[in-house]
């Protein structure tokens, strides 16, 4: 088989909020859809030339959750005829969308496709299970409140922490709490330097948020923070006694969306779209 290019014509995601922070009230769906919206645009692609739609989302945290691939479809204006698909590789449901993506293109089952992520931690339930409750609950019988954002970072067949997998793998790797503070605070200089050079510009899509009665523009990532060395070695283990993941130079919980609009050789020529990078 003759591999095709695969090009990368427009990329755009939101702002990152914090948990419980300037997107806490939007849906995951919402999210996505927004930076649905903004890719197309940025594009110049008519949305009905959209052939296939697939987003990757780890935990539906709204009434419509499970269909958060075909409603972003739908929202973005893509024909309600053209296949929707959500994915759940965990941490990386992004992207093996894209990977998707790719691959209807690479097998001539799609010339254009719209891939993403989307996550609203914020929002999601504190759960009573059905079986606990909906057949009947006995006089004084207390319910089994579980937070599903807690309960989903432990994976119940390892009965195992994700925090806990990260100190394991450090034991084994003999990486330091030091040499993980540095880490973190690298990433977090380095989001300053790229935020202070104007190197997001291109890829954010700004939206409207609730201030109290009013709205205001939400443009920049609410989740990075000001850190030093110092200050980070003050932070208490989480998960372990003498550990190394602290709030500090763990990632954080947190909510927001990107899109990547994939093309085809063909359709780049066809529609006079201009490729970002190929895939």
């Amino acid at each position: 088989m003759v591999l095709k290019n695969v090009y990368i014509v427009a990329a755009k995601r939101t702002p990152f909020g914090n948990f419980g922070g300037k997107l806490k009230d939007i849906t995951a769906t919402d999210l996505c859809a927004h930076a649905a919206k903004a890719t197309l645009a940025a594009a110049k692609l008519d949305p009905t030339l959209v052939d296939s739609v697939q987003v990757g989302n780890v935990a539906p945290t709204s009434p419509d959750g499970a269909y958060i691939a075909r409603h972003v479809l739908l929202k973005a204006g893509i024909p309600q005829d053209k296949p929707a698909l959500t994915i759940n590789r965990l941490c990386g449901s992004g992207f093996q969308s894209v990977v998707g993506g790719m691959q209807e293109i690479l097998l001539g089952e799609a010339d254009i496709a719209l891939c993403g992520g989307a996550e609203n931690m914020s929002q999601s339930p504190l759960a009573v299970y059905g079986h606990e409750a909906r057949f009947g609950v006995g006089l004084g019988a207390g319910l089994n409140l579980q937070d599903t954002l807690w309960s989903a970072l432990t994976d119940s067949y390892a009965k195992t922490p994700m925090g806990m997998t990260a100190e394991n793998l450090a034991d084994k790797h003999k990486i330091t709490r030091e040499e993980c503070d540095a880490f973190g605070l690298r990433s977090q200089t380095r989001w300053a330097e790229a935020q202070a050079a104007g190197w997001f510009d291109a890829e954010l899509a700004p939206l409207e948020v609730k201030a109290g009665r009013k709205t205001e523009e939400f443009a920049v990532d609410e989740s990075p923070r000001v850190v030093d060395m110092a200050k980070m070695a003050k932070l208490k283990p989480v998960f372990k006694k003498d550990g190394v993941v602290t709030a500090g130079n763990a990632s954080g919980i947190s909510d927001g969306a990107g899109a990547v609009l994939l093309a085809s050789e063909e359709a780049v020529k066809k529609h006079n779209l201009t490729p970002l990078a190929r895939v």
